[in-house]
C-alpha cells in the first residue's frame, strides 16, 4: 500500500494536454489494492487525448468491476495478467475501430502499476518510463521506439502485448512513472536527488519536487506535455 501519491500534470508548451493519469484504490478482504496509470496520447497522430482518456477510463472500470472477482481466490499474478491483457486487447480493438470509422489515428502509450499488498505488477507499452527509487533511480521499462519513432502503442495497428514486470515492494522502495516529456532532459540521478527521502517527506513536497523538475526540463528546451506519478511506501 502506498503511503502517498504525488502527481504532475502540465501542458508544457502545447495547447492540448494529451497525457492522462488515473489513480485508483480499493480495500478488499485480501487487503488494499492500488493502481496508478499514466497514458501519453500520440501527439503526431489524431486526437491523442481521446485515446489516452479512453484507456484510463476503461482501466478504471476493469479495476472496480473485474479485478475484485479475479482476486477472490487470492492474489495470483498470472491470473491478474491474463485478465488485464484481455481488457487491453478489447480497448485496442475498440480504439482502432473508432479511428477507422472516422478516418483518424487514435493511439496512446501507457504505463500501469498495480499494487496488491506487498506485491506489484507493471504493464508498459510505449516511450514513457517507470523507475524504482531505492539508493538510486533505476529505469525498469523499455522504450518501444526505433530511430526516434514509436513502434508500439495501443489503438493503432496490430496489438502488442505490453512489457510486464512483477516483484515485491521492499521497505523504502518507491516508484516513479513519467511521460517522455519529463524524462528527455532530466537525468536519472536528478530524479533521485529531487525525490530522495532526505529532501521529501510528504505529498506536498513531492509535488513541488516534480513541478521543479518540469521547470528545469522546460528551461532545457522541453515543449511536450509533462506528467508523472510518484508513489512512496514504507512497509
Amino acid at each position: 500500500m502506498a503511503d502517498f501519491f504525488a502527481v504532475l500534470h502540465e501542458c508544457g508548451g502545447r495547447k492540448v494536454n494529451q497525457d492522462c493519469i488515473t489513480l485508483q484504490r480499493m480495500v478488499t478482504r485480501k487487503g488494499t489494492v492500488s493502481l496508478a496509470m499514466l497514458c501519453d496520447g500520440m501527439g503526431g497522430m489524431d486526437r491523442g487525448e481521446i485515446a489516452s482518456g479512453y484507456v484510463a477510463e476503461r482501466i478504471g472500470v476493469w479495476f472496480y468491476d473485474v479485478l475484485p472477482n479475479v482476486l477472490k481466490g487470492g492474489y495470483r499474478a498470472g491470473k491478474v495478467s491474463k485478465s488485464l491483457q484481455r481488457c487491453l486487447f478489447r480497448i485496442h480493438e475498440d480504439l482502432r475501430e473508432y479511428g477507422e470509422q472516422r478516418g483518424l489515428h487514435c493511439g496512446t502509450t501507457f504505463t500501469l502499476l498495480l499494487l496488491v499488498g506487498r506485491c506489484w505488477q507493471l504493464f508498459h507499452l510505449g516511450d514513457s518510463s517507470a523507475y524504482r527509487l531505492e539508493r538510486r533511480a533505476r529505469r525498469i521499462t523499455f522504450s518501444h521506439t526505433q530511430k526516434g519513432g514509436l513502434v508500439k502503442c495501443i489503438g493503432i495497428g496490430r496489438y502488442y502485448k505490453p512489457q510486464e514486470k512483477r516483484g515485491r515492494w521492499i521497505k523504502k522502495g518507491d516508484f516513479l512513472l513519467t511521460s517522455d516529456g519529463l524524462q528527455r532532459f532530466i537525468k536519472e540521478q536528478d530524479l533521485y536527488h529531487a525525490l530522495s527521502r532526505e529532501r521529501v517527506t510528504n505529498r506536498t513536497q513531492a509535488e513541488k519536487a516534480l513541478s521543479d523538475l518540469a521547470k528545469v526540463a522546460a528551461r532545457r528546451g522541453e515543449s511536450d506535455n509533462m506528467s508523472a506519478v510518484y508513489l512512496r511506501c514504507s512497509i
